[in-house]
């Protein structure tokens, strides 16, 4: 690999990937922009990943691989891999997704583009664990009608992540879908660099994409170019607080611990630290209060802090069950 710095670097943490880690990794050396560096931060890993990254490093220039004397958690990994890259735009990328041929060359239009952009991201749409499309209409995380994953002009919110006013923008993370597939978007580096990256329990991504937004405007290319798989593997299913305290920190949940009161420091602790005016910082308090007063919400986050349950939503056991339900139903006569 050339001393000198890419343009881009991927960052794509890994732990016992070798299920899915091949087809990832093509669809990442695939793309038609092709001047970027792929850095593998290996959790430790007890399967094969170690030796198919190895040998695919072998096999492209552009690959680094590192595996990690001990596993560190998701959270460290994802933020060592951020740390170690050199390009000016930065991109994570998980194992068990594919990013079409013309992912970065479109991400990285905008951000030459426009100079107020942050992070692109195209559309997506949800793949299952054998690369099937999950039908639209037993695809729980998408609107009524829509056939793939926006980020813009959200139901039921007057803003969206590309609004021109900070605060626009961060009520639109804040009080918006809770699948942040932006995460795996392609970021400006610095800007990335000037937040916390994502703090040390399960769930951050909003959190973090709430800070990119007060730094800059959402831009999304009007194409399906990010397949994200949910499968039975996916943290999303993770349906206890010790699951998901071991999967992001390595770590022990504590009794009665909950992510939420540390993404709600985080929250507060974003605003405080941007620099924004004060009318638009008080605006951004007054998101937050909006956020945390959903009162519909506290009887289940009540019952979910005193049982252990995590911040999952099981979305691959929900889609199937719907598509149980659909292929029981009688068609159309």
């Amino acid at each position: 690999m050339s001393s000198a710095a890419p343009p881009v670097s991927i960052g794509l943490p890994v732990y016992n990937a070798e299920r899915y880690l091949m087809g990832c990794l093509e669809s990442l050396l695939g793309q038609t922009y092709g001047d970027f560096e792929l850095f593998i931060a290996d959790n430790a890993s007890g399967d094969a990943t170690e030796e198919l990254c190895r040998e695919a490093a072998r096999r492209d220039g552009r690959i680094r691989y590192e595996r990690r004397e001990k596993n560190h958690g998701a959270v460290g990994n994802f933020n060592y891999a951020c740390e170690r890259a050199r390009g000016r735009y930065f991109k994570w990328a998980a194992y068990d997704d594919r990013c079409a041929p013309t992912f970065l060359e479109r991400c990285v239009e905008r951000l030459e583009e426009d100079a107020g952009v942050a992070w692109c991201h195209p559309l997506t749409r949800h793949i299952g664990p054998d690369g099937e499309v999950v039908p639209p209409e037993v695809d729980p995380a998408l609107p009524p009608g829509a056939d793939s994953h926006s980020l813009l002009n959200p139901p039921g919110l007057r803003y969206d992540r590309a609004a021109e006013r900070p605060w626009q923008r961060f009520r639109a993370v804040t009080l918006g879908t809770t699948w942040c597939s932006d995460a795996f978007g392609l970021f400006r580096t610095d800007a990335l660099r000037r937040t916390r990256l994502y703090l040390p329990c399960f769930g951050a991504e909003k959190l973090l994409m709430a800070e990119v937004a007060l730094l800059g405007r959402f831009a999304e290319p009007q194409e399906v170019l990010f397949d994200q798989r949910v499968h039975p593997g996916a943290a999303s299913n993770l349906r206890n607080r010790s699951a998901e305290a071991a999967f992001a920190t390595g770590g022990v949940a504590r009794r009665f611990s909950t992510a939420r009161l540390t993404l709600l420091r985080g929250y507060l602790s974003a605003i405080r630290r941007a620099d924004l005016p004060a009318a638009d910082r008080a605006r951004c308090l007054a998101t937050l209060a909006l956020y945390v007063g959903q009162v519909g919400k506290w009887r289940r986050v009540l019952h979910h802090t005193l049982s252990g349950r995590g911040l999952g939503d099981d979305t691959w056991k929900r889609i199937a069950a719907a598509k149980s339900v659909a292929a029981a139903s009688p068609g159309p006569r």
